[in-house]
């Protein structure tokens, strides 16, 4: 039986009905009665705007519910023009729907319904309706007897003192009615159904300020409260010389957060150092160019993990702080086991949403084990490609650290991870980055996979990670902050935003296209690569689709894509040069794939380059005539031996899957007989690795791996 601290709790921590986003008809309904959910889609993120017809996307949170994420009964099949769930269009951007909801919902007797949790989506689900930062909607229900709602504003409202908005508190029976603000009455003592009063912002100050109300019927009173802000005008100063954007800790007790945000009014800092509320101490400093915002937080405990986010101006977007190493995901973590990342800190779902951010000011340091190590000479790299998700069936670097001895003992020299930086989702190759300072917790804590790079090293394995940095996806903070959601399908980032560009320059793009002509893309990325470096003491690095480290426009021309490009050769070079300052031994691979004359300056320039000669060997291990020249340097008219050729990466069919499946035969020879087949690609692994160079290998590959790409 759930509390009613509980219910509270979840009414007044989020948005709810009865706000400009959704309104029930009747106010008070109960979870049996029919109700009319109006919902105006002009409100709240507003991604729904002009959209017919409007899906509703629906649950219950009851007392079988953990939390206010826990909606139980979910009704509607997203994606799909479901008619159970399809809105009525009443006109403009108000869309309503009719329910019973004891039988809507699928309710049992023991069932108690405490609000009912929405969002809202187009017919195929690329649009959703959800409040101004993100979070989902909920609606309280009526749980008999005698009750009162606070119809608007919402609980932690954010205004200009310049802002006047209505105070409105409606009663489920004529009742007597009182108002206050700061525990000051305003207004008049009302006997009625509701009471309204308009609250003028100046006349308080900037602040927090409580909004509440004293209900009185018959022998019943009841009492309530709420809160808003008002802010003020940033002060304007710098941050200490020195500081850097994102998490600069001070000393044992202080610490200042720095956010890059140019075109934006105010941000507050919110966090478990606030009790996770908006307030005048929190109020984040400007810097005399208008784009930093920081903050120096004292009085913290060394010892102590503090989640946090930002949260800018009115519209009350939070975002997490794209250099945290640590970050907290709503959707995710539930999902990761004990065993895999044992003492996770919780997300604080009760009073935030989206990515939240983690600082510790003494974490405990990793001592390192193999500093003395030296990595291979470039020329006689044996690359093992693999994704830890499927590489061990735990998914974790502890069991990863067991496997080592089987791949020393193939002869394997580097390990190339796919993508290990905070991803969305857990169940990803990582090519769907978020943000790229924070392992994912996926495989485990950042302890683990600094044990895993110390251990490789400790048997001569060098360690080479995996990064999609020409792109990132929307729970990166860089996306989120200057998005137009309106724009197109899925939104495109705004004219403002310092990082990405509006549309993408090439047609091989997924996500949104990082601008890498832009100075703030530029320190970003450089910052990026120097980190892991730093920290983990990775290797190398193999940057994915860094043929698209480009502005110019080819879309539609994929062929232009690959020509010589100056301007992409520079940026390459800019960051190649960063990196090799600050460690002139890091192994920098592209997946380039252009046209040779740039591959091969890249190549006369350090640069290592995929080279992928997967159709000619794929035809030789099927039986047919196959050329694997290509495979060679000297073939290319390289100078230098900088081509990582390969039969097989994570990009393409398996080798083993096509001789089965399409292999030739000459009489009883028959390249799909497993055996045979088998043969063939070992027969083709001697090829490989005698032509002289880097080598590459998929994961598995070594034993014939026959699963299809797309199982």
């Amino acid at each position: 039986m759930k509390s009613w601290s509980f219910i509270t709790a979840l009414l007044f921590s989020f948005t709810l009905a009865q706000s400009q986003v959704v309104t029930l008809d009747p106010v008070f309904a109960t979870q049996y009665d029919s109700v009319t959910i109006y919902f105006d889609a002009s409100q709240g993120n507003g991604e729904l705007a002009g959209v017919v017809p409007v899906y509703a996307h629906t649950g219950v949170i009851t007392n079988n519910s953990s939390g206010p994420a826990d909606w139980k009964n979910v009704q509607g099949n997203w994606g799909v023009h479901d008619s159970k769930v399809l809105m009525t269009h009443v006109g403009g951007n108000i869309h309503k729907i009719k329910i019973l909801i004891q039988n809507f919902y699928l309710l049992s007797s023991t069932d108690t319904v405490y609000s009912l949790a929405m969002v809202f989506r187009n017919g195929n689900g690329s649009k959703v309706g959800r409040n101004s930062d993100g979070s989902d909607i909920y609606a309280p229900i009526y749980q008999q007897g005698f009750a009162v709602n606070i119809l608007f504003p919402m609980n932690g409202k954010v205004v200009s003192l310049q802002d006047n908005f209505n105070f409105s508190v409606a009663c489920s029976d004529t009742a007597q009615i009182k108002l206050f603000v700061d525990g000051a009455q305003v207004g008049s003592t009302v006997t009625a159904l509701t009471a309204q009063e308009n609250i003028v912002a100046s006349n308080y100050g900037t602040g927090k300020h409580y909004l509440s109300y004293e209900v009185v019927k018959d022998t019943i009173t009841l009492t309530d409260s709420i809160h808003f802000v008002a802010h003020g005008v940033p002060t304007i100063a710098n941050p200490p010389t020195g500081t850097m954007d994102g998490i600069n800790y001070i000393s044992n007790t202080s610490v200042i957060l720095q956010l890059y945000a140019p075109f934006k009014d105010f941000v507050y800092a919110i966090g478990d150092f606030s009790n996770w509320e908006l307030d005048d101490p929190f109020f984040m400093n400007l810097s005399t160019d208008s784009t930093r915002y920081w903050i120096q937080l004292d009085n913290l405990d060394a010892n102590k993990l503090y989640r946090f986010q930002y949260q800018i101006d009115e519209e009350a977007m939070r975002v997490a702080d794209i250099y945290s190493e640590l970050i907290l995901s709503p959707w995710n973590d539930q999902y990761i086991e004990e065993s895999t990342y044992p003492n996770m800190p919780n997300y604080p779902s009760d009073t935030t949403t989206n990515p939240v951010s983690v600082f510790q000011i003494t974490k405990p340091a990793y001592n390192w084990d193999n500093d003395s190590y030296t990595q291979p000479a470039s020329e006689n790299l044996i690359i093992y490609e693999l994704l830890v998700r499927d590489f061990v069936e735990t998914h974790d670097y502890q069991t990863l650290i067991d496997s080592l001895s089987y791949l020393s003992n193939l002869g394997v020299n580097v390990i190339e991870l796919m993508p290990v930086n905070q991803f969305e989702g857990n169940i990803s190759w990582g090519y769907n980055p978020a943000f790229y300072f924070a392992p994912d917790k996926y495989y485990g804590p950042e302890a683990d996979f600094k044990a895993f790079i110390d251990s490789c090293h400790g048997r001569g394995i060098a360690v080479v990670i995996d990064i999609a940095i020409n792109h990132s996806f929307g729970q990166n903070p860089q996306v989120r902050m200057y998005f137009d959601q309106s724009a197109g399908q899925w939104g495109q980032p705004t004219p403002e935003n310092p990082w990405f560009n509006e549309i993408p320059k090439h047609d091989f793009n997924v996500g949104y296209d990082y601008n890498h002509e832009s100075p703030e893309t530029r320190a970003f990325t450089k910052r990026v690569f120097n980190y892991w470096v730093d920290e983990f003491h990775i290797d190398g690095y193999r940057l994915d689709l860094s043929k698209g480290f480009t502005q110019k426009n080819t879309l539609g021309n994929t062929g232009a894509w690959g020509h010589f490009d100056s301007s992409r050769v520079a940026i390459l070079e800019d960051y190649a040069n960063s990196v090799w300052a600050n460690n002139p031994n890091v192994f920098m691979i592209l997946e380039h794939l252009a046209d040779n004359d740039e591959e091969k300056y890249l190549s006369s320039q350090g640069f290592m380059l995929w080279g992928n000669i997967n159709h000619e060997f794929n035809e030789a291990t099927m039986g047919y005539p196959s050329d694997l020249s290509w495979a060679s340097y000297k073939k290319r008219g390289w100078a230098e031996p900088n081509l990582v050729s390969y039969s097989c990466s994570h990009d393409e069919e398996r080798l083993m899957f096509k001789n089965i499946q399409y292999g030739n035969s000459n009489g009883s020879y028959n390249t799909k007989d497993l055996n045979t087949g088998l043969a063939r690609i070992e027969a083709a692994n001697v090829f490989l690795y005698t032509i002289p160079g880097p080598k590459m290998i998929w994961q598995f590959d070594e034993v014939g791996y026959d699963f299809s790409i797309n199982t």
